[in-house]
């Protein structure tokens, strides 16, 4: 009787211990499978043509189509994920400070141009997420012929802080995108702080020569984000005739009537671009006070398209020439490096800064 008892009792014990094994097994599955869902739970995001962009994995391939979303990315940390670039894009890289802290970009395959690229090279990539600048058909007719998730980034001409926000939370980087907005918003706060103790009766003119084919010295910018925070009046924002990308075309009397108090001449990419030679021996600018009291300086409003980095920090390097009393070599200096070292990883870089100035 007391062996019955004992085996009855080890049997129990026995199979208490299968139970246990059994159901911490059964544990250990549903844990590691609830953990797996929180990691990624899928994506929905509205991009810049208000299309839906829905992810259901983590983004490690990513194709920029579009030259002001490269940057974005690299400032993210997210450099490494992209694995090809469209023509455009690539095109740009030359003239991009991303040419210098990251060379390996130029070797990246070029899947052609936004309105007709090559559908069977993009498909063979792989890519988890197209970074795409086109309107709403163009990017639903790349995402119909190659099945990838396309997110249109169209920039808008106002501040747009939001695009570190949307590209971030696709590749996984929204922490990263939370600091680099937070540092730029910032920046741009002091700048405009410091400037609101300019008074009215000293705010400074100028006029911005842009670089063109046709080597028109009156064909300028008539908005100026960086021109606006640095607290100077964009002479040409009175100007009619704009084209489709914002340019103003200006008359020779218009531009003598404006008399700005600086010239900013948007630095040339290769001897065939405007010189600052050109503009001394023009037979009008040698009739402006500007030109005549030799304040005409070179500026790279277009080094990369819509990248903050360069935005507010030529908007520092305006305001400093124009206002050395508000924002002295002290502040534009920490600026720059600060800015370069958080957003580049490049440290002290307000010397190159000022050599590609002239």
């Amino acid at each position: 009787m007391i062996i019955i008892t004992k085996d009855i009792k080890r049997f129990a014990f026995i199979l208490a211990l299968f139970s246990l094994i059994s159901c911490t097994r059964k544990m250990n599955s549903e844990t590691v499978h609830v953990t797996q869902e929180q990691v990624f739970a899928g994506i929905q995001v509205t991009d810049y043509a208000g299309r839906t962009v829905c992810l259901d994995k983590p983004v490690e391939r990513v194709m920029v189509m579009a030259d002001n979303a490269l940057v974005v990315v690299k400032q993210l940390g997210a450099i490494d994920k992209v694995i090809a670039l469209d023509s455009k894009t690539k095109g740009y890289l030359p003239l991009s400070i991303l040419n210098e802290t990251n060379p390996e970009l130029q070797s990246l395959p070029d899947v052609g141009k936004t309105k007709n690229p090559n559908y069977e090279y993009i498909i063979s990539l792989k890519p988890d997420l197209i970074l795409f600048k086109g309107t709403r058909d163009a990017a639903d007719t790349v995402q119909e012929k190659t099945a990838v998730p396309i997110a249109s980034v169209i920039s808008k001409e106002e501040w747009d802080f939001d695009l570190y926000t949307t590209i971030g939370k696709m590749i996984g980087k929204e922490k990263e995108a939370k600091v680099i907005t937070h540092l730029l918003k910032d920046k741009k706060t002091e700048l405009e702080k410091a400037l609101s103790l300019l008074p009215e009766s000293q705010v400074k003119k100028a006029y911005i020569i842009v670089q063109n084919s046709s080597g028109n010295l009156f064909k300028t910018l008539k908005n100026s984000l960086s021109l606006e925070l640095a607290g100077i009046n964009n002479v040409a924002s009175e100007a009619n005739s704009v084209d489709e990308w914002g340019f103003a075309e200006i008359s020779k009397e218009e531009f003598l009537n404006y008399d700005p108090d600086f010239i900013f001449l948007d630095k040339p990419s290769g001897s065939d671009g405007i010189q600052k030679k050109d503009v001394l021996s023009d037979s009008t600018f040698k009739f402006c006070p500007a030109v005549q009291n030799q304040k005409l300086y070179l500026t790279h409003t277009f080094s990369l398209p819509k990248d903050y980095v360069y935005v507010i920090l030529e908007a520092y390097y305006y305001a400093h020439t124009a206002y050395p009393d508000l924002i002295t070599d002290k502040l534009y200096h920490d600026t720059v490096n600060e800015i370069f070292n958080a957003a580049y990883g490049i440290e002290n870089y307000y010397e190159s800064w000022e050599e590609s100035l002239l």
